[in-house]
């Protein structure tokens, strides 16, 4: 996706969006600064030891492969290296939501107002997809549908597998549970939150 019309989509949302989907009173509000990339999807903030998951977000799998005109490629290693370059030397900014089935701690995080998933799905590194019983994001999906027309990253490879389908132990509860938005509509994105400075990395744990 072009950086204009990616601009145009985000440009779209407002401050007083809602998911409609509270936060539990046992995640933080707000986790800041910098990461240590574990995976294209899942990091761990170097200070506070937090370990996020991006909500609403998911990357091939670290050992897959996909082929793009007969060119093989390492998706789930490009997946990875592209949230490395994203994140060195920045502060990420988390506004947790939730936890996932292990209690680790999901949430949409910013570099500044660059949306991490949204911006990683317009780019075809990875795919809107949600786990039950997780909060939506439904945004996501009318992004992944202009990058799937472009034929953008992961969708340049007709062999290469969702890591829901790749996967063994999360392909029955994944194929069941992604969402199927098919309306043109441009839905509200998540937004950065302006790191409180009363908020240390010392009270950010979320048990």
């Amino acid at each position: 996706m072009k950086a204009a019309a990616l601009t145009m989509i985000l440009l779209a949302v407002t401050q007083t969006a809602s998911l409609g989907q509270g936060r539990p009173t046992d995640v933080p509000r707000q986790i800041y600064g910098k990461v240590q990339i574990i995976d294209g999807r899942t990091f761990e903030f170097i200070k506070s030891r937090q370990v996020v998951r991006l909500a609403g977000y998911e990357t091939p799998r670290l050992e897959q492969t996909a082929t793009s005109e007969s060119v093989t490629w390492p998706a789930g290693q490009v997946s990875r290296a592209w949230m490395i370059l994203r994140t060195l030397g920045q502060n990420v900014n988390c506004t947790p939501i939730g936890r996932d089935a292990n209690k680790v701690l999901i949430a949409h995080c910013f570099v500044g107002e660059t949306n991490l998933a949204a911006t990683a799905i317009a780019e075809g590194i990875g795919y809107a997809f949600n786990y039950r019983n997780e909060p939506q994001v439904p945004a996501y999906f009318d992004i992944e549908r202009k990058a799937r027309g472009l034929g953008f990253g992961v969708w340049s490879s007709p062999d290469l597998l969702p890591p829901w389908l790749y996967t063994a132990s999360t392909a029955n509860d994944g194929l069941s549970d992604r969402l199927s938005s098919e309306s043109d509509r441009v839905l509200p994105l998540p937004l950065p939150v302006t790191p409180d400075s009363t908020v240390t990395l010392t009270n950010t744990h979320g048990g």
